[in-house]
C-alpha cells in the first residue's frame, strides 16, 4: 500500500473488486459450458470436491445454505489474500470448535484469515467464517476472539442472511432457496445481497440484538470470560472514536452499539454475572516473581511492593497475589481500596477483605505505599481501555 492511499480506499478497491468476481462467478455458476469445465478440472486429479462433501449433509436446508456460501467463498478467496499460518488458524479453529457444540444447529464452521488492515469479521451462509487480520490486531484474548466469532455463528445458525435477503426481495425463504436452485435470472442479484449483508454486517439491528444475545450464551456455555462480549464492543466503539472515518464492517452504526453495551449489561446482571472486564482484556495481571535477594508483587509486570526474599514475606505476597486476582478490577473505586488504622499498625482491605495488615516484615515498604501503587496500576488499566467509564 502507497502513502497515497488510505485504508477506506484500500478496502472500497477491495470490495470493488470483490463484486466484480462475484457477479462472474455467479454467471459462471449458472452456465452449463462453465460447469462443465468445472467438472473436468475436478476429475482431472483434484484430491477432493468439498461441493461434494456438502452434498453428504442431511439437511437439504443447510445443504443449500453451503452451495451460497461456497459461491461466496470461491469469489473472497480469488480476490483477498488470505493468511496462510497454520498455527494461528489451527488457534482459531480450536475456539471456534468450543464454540460449536452450543450452537442450535450442526453447522460444519470454518474459518480464514484475509490480510485486511480494515477490521471486520463475519460468517458466510453455511459457515465460511472470516477474521480480517487487522480485527485480529484489535482483540486483546481468545476470550474476544470468542465472543465476535460467537456473534457470526449466530447469524449463520439463525440464517440471518439469507432472512435478510429474502425480506429484501419480498420472498419467503422457501421461494428463495427455489430461485437459487433454478440459476434464473434473479439468482445472482440474490448471491450478491446474501454476500453483502454478511462481508458489511448489514444485517436489522433486531438480528444483531439476537446474534448478542445468543452469542453471549453461546460465549457462556463455552466456558469464556462473558464480559469480553462487552469489551469487544467497547473496544470497536473506541477506536471509532479515535478513528471516526475508518470503517468497520461490524458494530459500525454507533447510536445502536451504546444500547447494545447497555443491552450485555443489564442481560448480565439479570444472570447474576459481574462485569469484570480484566480477563477478556487481559490487563491487571499479578505475579510473584524472586529475583536475586528480594521477592516482588508485580501487575501488569509494574512493581507494586516489595520485600526480602524469604518465607514470610513469600507468604505475603501470594496471599495477597490471590485476592488481588479475585478482586481487583477494573470496574472498582479507589474508595474499595482502603486503609484502616488498628492497634497493630493498619489494614489495608480490598473491598471487605484484608489484603495486607501490620505488622509488616522488616524492611517491606509500608501498606500506604501498597494502596498508592495498585491505584496507580488501576489507573493504568483503566487508561487502557477508557470508553468503560461510560457504561459503569
Amino acid at each position: 500500500m502507497t502513502p497515497a492511499i488510505n485504508k477506506i480506499s484500500l478496502s472500497k478497491t477491495l470490495l470493488a473488486v470483490f463484486w466484480c468476481a462475484f457477479w462472474l462467478l455467479s454467471f459462471c455458476v449458472f452456465t452449463p459450458v462453465c460447469r462443465a469445465e468445472e467438472n473436468g478440472l475436478r476429475s482431472a486429479g483434484a484430491l477432493s470436491d468439498p461441493a461434494s462433501e456438502d452434498e453428504q449433509i442431511p439437511d437439504p436446508e443447510l445443504r443449500r445454505e453451503r452451495k451460497i456460501g461456497r459461491k461466496t467463498l470461491e469469489a473472497i478467496e480469488k480476490n483477498w489474500e488470505l493468511v496462510a499460518d497454520p498455527a494461528r488458524l489451527a488457534h482459531l479453529s480450536m475456539i471456534m470448535n468450543k464454540l460449536k457444540p452450543h450452537l442450535e444447529r450442526k453447522i460444519p464452521y470454518e474459518v480464514r484469515i484475509a490480510r485486511m488492515d480494515m477490521p471486520n469479521a463475519f460468517c458466510l451462509p453455511g459457515g465460511f467464517i472470516f477474521f480480517t487480520s487487522g480485527m485480529l490486531g484489535l482483540l486483546h484474548s481468545d476470550a474476544e476472539i470468542a465472543a465476535v466469532m460467537a456473534h457470526e455463528m449466530v447469524h449463520v445458525d439463525r440464517s440471518h442472511g439469507m432472512k435478510m435477503a429474502a425480506k429484501a426481495n419480498k420472498i419467503n425463504l422457501a421461494a428463495l432457496a427455489v430461485v437459487l436452485a433454478s440459476g434464473g435470472a434473479l439468482a445472482p442479484t440474490v448471491l450478491a445481497q446474501v454476500a453483502q449483508v454478511a462481508v458489511n454486517s448489514a444485517y436489522s439491528i433486531e438480528f444483531e440484538k439476537e446474534a448478542d444475545s445468543m452469542g453471549l450464551d453461546v460465549l457462556i456455555a463455552a466456558g469464556y470470560p462473558p464480559s469480553a462480549m462487552v469489551t469487544i464492543m467497547e473496544g470497536f466503539m473506541h477506536e471509532e472514536m479515535k478513528q471516526p472515518i475508518r470503517e468497520y464492517g461490524i458494530y459500525m452504526d454507533h447510536p445502536d452499539s451504546v444500547e447494545r453495551v447497555q443491552s450485555m449489561g443489564k442481560k448480565l446482571k439479570e444472570l447474576d454475572i459481574a462485569l469484570e472486564r480484566k480477563y477478556p482484556l487481559h490487563l491487571l495481571r499479578t505475579a510473584v516473581r524472586k529475583e536475586g535477594e528480594k521477592a516482588r508483587l508485580l501487575v501488569d509486570d509494574v512493581e507494586v511492593w516489595e520485600g526480602d526474599d524469604d518465607d514470610p514475606t513469600l507468604e505475603l505476597l501470594q496471599r495477597a497475589k490471590e485476592l488481588l486476582d479475585r478482586d481487583f478490577q477494573m470496574e472498582m473505586a479507589p474508595y474499595d481500596l482502603r486503609l484502616e488504622d488498628t492497634e497493630e499498625g493498619g489494614v489495608l482491605r480490598l473491598k471487605n477483605n484484608v489484603l495486607a495488615r501490620a505488622p509488616l516484615p522488616k524492611e517491606m515498604p509500608g501498606l500506604p505505599v501498597l494502596r498508592e501503587n495498585l491505584l496507580r496500576a488501576l489507573a493504568r488499566a483503566q487508561k487502557k481501555h477508557p470508553i468503560a467509564k461510560y457504561f459503569d
